[in-house]
């Protein structure tokens, strides 16, 4: 049962690595058929997005550090509620900071016409 589950979690490992690779060379190409990166933490208009900024750093930083207790204690940490937490106020600032973005924007034919 030991062998199954260790060579499983190998294949699973191979799969994530080919798929971060793949996506690793599409970021490479960029605008031709890749993934373009230039505005990752921007607007549409182009201006920068620090909602945008801070759920990237959060989600970095959580998941790096996620990573790096795996690796040193081979096994999957139980995740306390303040990292989700954080990852809930994080990703709460982007979907309210996006609300306040659409609701600002008014079209024309919402206009009031006094």
């Amino acid at each position: 049962m030991d062998t199954l589950q260790l060579a499983a979690g190998w294949v699973i490992v191979a799969f994530m690595t080919a798929l971060g690779g793949i996506i690793v060379v599409k970021m490479m190409v960029g605008e031709k058929g890749g993934i373009d990166l230039s505005k990752l933490v921007s607007e549409e208009n182009g201006d920068a997005s620090l909602s945008r900024f801070q759920f990237l750093i959060f989600t970095f930083i959580i998941a790096m550090g996620l990573l790096l207790i795996i690796l040193k204690n081979g096994n999957f940490p139980n995740i306390g509620s303040d990292v989700f937490g954080l990852l809930g106020i994080s990703g709460g600032s982007y979907v309210a900071a996006k609300i306040a973005q659409k609701s600002s924007q008014k079209k024309p034919d919402d206009a009031d016409p006094d």
